[in-house]
């Protein structure tokens, strides 16, 4: 079913204001931004999980981030429970990266929602970014069917006219993929997932039991855990089968997210390779994103399951 996006955006709002959460149409707003530009497992589903985790008290209603380190080029947080996306919203907006290269580590927020928004941000401001992080165990070793590391989430952005923005998990699919196709009752594609046992499954169900699958098997796995590693070298935060709180919201968020600012005027700033390719391929990571936002007609498309959720949940309070 189709549904405008300002009704959806104000059934959002109006669920989390009921709740006294802070800055409600920046969540919104990145909510409807993910599903506009097809990145619906980061999208209005991802209300459900952030409402139970503020109503059992695992996730802040407000910020209450504490700096713990900070220099003219370098940040790091503990968010204490704050939620991810208004924190992470704040810092793009009010900091300037003056350096050459700047980073912010910040770990225990909750789910911040999709990099790419924060990357494609900082491209239109005219700088590069790397953007990385980690959350709850969902992928296995292959051949295994313990889950070890999360789907490693990657934003890469280089500012040209649109942006590159490169956003993706470094899994075979999105863990927020599954779920959707869970609640649909559709099967997921054949050679993403295991079971229990280890085995290739196409049933959702089967493969939130068991686990995903690495992008480029064993070597794909060890990139996943090398960033992994680095992410709670530089935050402090918890690392593979120890982080919780990001799905599942019974327990308080441990994760760690870092950003890589780079400020090319102080390097070339040369567009010809990505106008080239461009031209040679026809379009670059991010314009498919683009061109689904433009395509929208203000409209999205979400299951009547999930519609039917959101709408109790505005008149339930607590729902959980």
């Amino acid at each position: 079913m189709k549904i405008p996006v300002n009704e959806l955006k104000e059934i959002i709002i109006h669920i989390l204001d009921k709740r006294g959460v802070e800055d409600s149409s920046v969540i919104a707003e990145h909510f409807i931004e993910a599903e506009l530009r097809g990145h619906s497992s980061h999208g209005v589903q991802r209300v459900i999980p952030l409402v139970k985790g503020i109503e059992l008290g695992t996730i802040e209603r407000k910020l209450n981030y504490k700096i713990l380190k900070s220099t003219s080029s370098s940040l790091l947080i503990d968010a204490r429970r704050s939620i991810g996306i208004v924190l992470w919203n704040k810092i793009i907006n009010e900091l300037e990266f003056k350096e050459p290269i700047s980073i912010v580590a910040v770990r225990n927020a909750s789910h911040i929602g999709f990099l790419g928004y924060y990357t494609r941000k900082l491209a239109e401001k005219g700088y590069s970014a790397i953007m990385f992080g980690n959350a709850e165990p969902a992928v296995v070793f292959p051949g295994k069917a313990e889950k070890l590391l999360s789907t490693t989430p990657l934003s890469i952005s280089i500012p040209s006219n649109p942006p590159v923005v490169l956003d993706m998990a470094l899994s075979l699919t999105a863990r927020g993929k599954i779920i959707e196709a869970q609640r649909k009752g559709e099967k997921i594609p054949y050679g993403v997932a295991v079971n229990e046992r280890g085995e290739i499954t196409t049933d959702p169900t089967e493969a939130l039991k068991g686990g995903l699958l690495p992008l480029g098997g064993v070597k794909g796995f060890y990139l996943m855990l090398t960033l992994e590693l680095l992410t709670s070298f530089l935050t402090g935060s918890a690392v593979g089968p120890e982080v919780k709180g990001v799905l599942n919201t019974e327990n308080p968020p441990n994760k760690g997210e870092v950003l890589i600012v780079i400020n090319p005027k102080f390097t070339e700033e040369e567009n010809h390779g990505i106008e080239l390719m461009r031209r040679i391929l026809g379009s670059l990571p991010g314009d498919r994103g683009d061109k689904l936002l433009k395509n929208s007609g203000n409209e999205i498309n979400i299951d009547e399951k999930l519609f039917n959720t959101l709408n109790e949940m505005a008149k339930k309070i607590p729902y959980f």
